[in-house]
């Protein structure tokens, strides 16, 4: 039996999930989250596509989901605003963004929710990320991220850590209130896939919001979806490192060019001579600051 206290269905926090491609992953999300999560909650599936039939893929999976489609696949974190505003719209308290291929070990939101309450001035709070041998949670970044951000002097609830103004936390599990989404704002969407988190992370930051990494953590293989290392993931992470150091430092076109050639010549040193090319194009759209969707990724 659940002991976490009773909310109105209609304020119960929503756990979004971003679909794309075949059912399988989403569905098993679903039902893991009925097998462990222990708090009231609801679940929205932003359907990215492309295949049809989602709902009766995912019939049965879970007691209180539901489907909001857009197959023209404006990306993830545009896919997390969708099931924000959806979400939001409909009441709930809060919104704990999971990629649809994490699986959770315990019970998690209820303690989310509880941080939250006792927290309020918190932008953001994520868990840890467990990636095969990996325990994963910030990720660090050099001066250039931290330019014009200051330290959060803001004590960490135990167990927990507030992160440096060169952290950021992890997009896989991402959790915001709706009091603290109304001040952070929405995701950032001109990057369509990768670094959108960090991104959102230092919009918080630069508000001088704590975001806070708890004592919690999920399962999380990275790219699953994708693929690791395949041409769409190497474009885009190519790209959007230099788009967000565009967003940062607009004026220094020499510190971007550098980066972008230290970019590429990883992947020669690498040997990775399939990888060249995308790693090419994301450095070239990225340099001129292209955002969005690329037609050929």
């Amino acid at each position: 039996m659940s002991t976490e206290p009773e909310l109105a269905a209609s304020a119960r926090p929503a756990i979004i999930l971003v679909h794309y491609g075949s059912p399988e992953l989403t569905r098993r999300c679903l039902e893991n989250l009925v097998a462990v999560e222990t708090a009231p909650h609801r679940v929205v599936v932003v359907d990215h596509g492309p295949l049809p039939g989602l709902a009766e893929a995912l019939a049965g999976a879970h007691p209180d989901f539901a489907i909001v489609a857009n197959h023209r696949n404006p990306g993830f974190g545009a896919g997390c605003n969708t099931g924000a505003h959806f979400a939001f719209a409909g009441g709930a308290a809060a919104a704990w963004f999971l990629n649809n291929d994490a699986i959770l070990k315990g019970p998690t939101l209820g303690r989310l929710m509880e941080l939250a309450a006792a927290h309020p001035d918190v932008g953001l709070w994520a868990t840890h990320q467990l990636n095969g041998d990996r325990r994963e949670g910030t990720y660090v970044h050099q001066g250039w991220y931290r330019k014009g951000l200051k330290r959060c002097e803001y004590p960490a609830p135990t167990g927990c850590k507030v992160l440096e103004p060169s952290e950021s936390l992890g997009g896989a599990s991402m959790f915001i209130t709706r009091q603290a989404w109304e001040r952070v704002g929405p995701w950032p969407e001109q990057f369509f896939l990768y670094w959108e988190d960090v991104a959102w992370s230092r919009q918080a930051h630069a508000l001088g919001l704590p975001l806070v990494l708890t004592d919690l953590e999920v399962l999380h293989l990275s790219s699953q979806t994708i693929g690791r290392r395949s041409h769409l993931q190497v474009f885009y992470n190519a790209r959007n490192r230099l788009l967000l150091r565009h967003l940062i430092h607009p004026t220094k076109r020499v510190a971007r060019c550098f980066f972008g050639l230290y970019l590429v010549q990883k992947r020669i040193f690498q040997g990775r001579w399939d990888l060249l090319p995308p790693a090419w194009h994301g450095v070239l759209a990225g340099w001129r600051n292209e955002q969005g969707r690329d037609a050929r990724y």
